[in-house]
């Protein structure tokens, strides 16, 4: 793998010319028949009276300080999550000190960064009206469609159609998916288009700190030479597990990703999507059951 450090970026090129086929604006949510789901990540011994006491401790956090009613049955949801436990404990190591830290709320006069519960609270991920970010998917910059061969949905993220200015918007506009595979591609993008590497440390830390272990895999493709001097600068705020599933070129994509879940515009895809906003937004909205209000179906 080439990692960010001593990574030599290049302008990369569609080498293949891709294969023309009928276009399709349908777009693909639900996994094929042939997709495998990976099995549970092993326990370590002592997990599960980890994940006891952990849950345990929340839940006392919980009981003196309450979140609004109206929250509160989003987040017993997220509390009653047992592989949400197991995934804090895996991001620190199984460490339940640093567990217990990185879940808990602390004052914001003694840090400046949030701990889970406490960014949940001012986030609510889940209640996200569906209007306040549309204007975020217009241009097709960010696009979840498809499946990796392991179920995980393919979220394509295009810099060269960024159409907004940053704001609290653009980190709302994020996927909550339980794993996800992340293909960046860098066709088009100049450095008017780019996230400022504030928005980009911000979304980093967002996705390992408040959303652990949900990167599968991530493939950066067409990469211009002046993006290789952001990525060693957003480097040093990406943990190791983090970039070991960074992939820099897009020619065994299909190792992944099966020909007919890739979009036909990568190498040995034949997915041939075409984006159609109302297509696209009227889809994700109602297979997310989300209502115009941002609430989710609570199963």
């Amino acid at each position: 793998m080439n990692s960010f450090f001593g990574f030599k970026s290049k302008s990369a090129k569609h080498e293949d010319a891709v294969n023309k086929g009928p276009v399709t604006h349908d777009v693909i949510l639900q996994p094929p028949t042939s997709s495998r789901l990976l099995p549970p990540k092993p326990k370590q011994e002592g997990d599960d009276e980890k994940v006891r006491q952990l849950r345990t401790f929340l839940e006392e956090y919980c009981a003196a300080h309450p979140c609004d009613p109206a929250y509160e049955p989003y987040e017993a949801r997220w509390m009653n999550n047992e592989m949400m436990y197991h995934r804090v404990l895996r991001s620190v190591r199984h460490d339940l000190k640093h567990a217990k830290k990185r879940i808990q709320v602390r004052s914001s006069q003694l840090t400046h960064s949030q701990d889970t519960l406490e960014w949940r609270r001012d986030f609510r991920p889940e209640v996200i009206p569906p209007d306040e970010v549309a204007p975020e998917a217009e241009t097709g910059k960010h696009v979840i469609t498809g499946f990796d061969k392991e179920s995980r949905p393919i979220l394509y993220l295009r810099p060269g159609l960024e159409n907004t200015k940053p704001s609290p918007r653009q980190i709302r506009y994020m996927p909550g998916q339980e794993s996800i595979t992340i293909v960046v591609d860098f066709r088009g993008a100049s450095l008017s288009t780019m996230p400022s590497l504030h928005t980009a440390r911000h979304v980093a830390n967002i996705l390992q700190a408040y959303y652990c272990e949900r990167l599968g895999r991530a493939f950066v493709v067409h990469m211009p030479r002046f993006i290789s001097a952001f990525f060693n600068a957003l480097s040093p705020f990406l943990d190791p597990v983090t970039k070991d599933k960074i992939r820099f070129q897009d020619t065994n994509m299909t190792e992944f990703i099966e020909p007919e879940q890739l979009d036909a515009q990568f190498h040995g895809g034949q997915y041939h999507y075409q984006f159609d906003f109302p297509i696209y937004w009227s889809s994700l909205v109602q297979r997310c059951g989300i209502a115009q209000g941002g609430q989710r179906q609570l199963n």
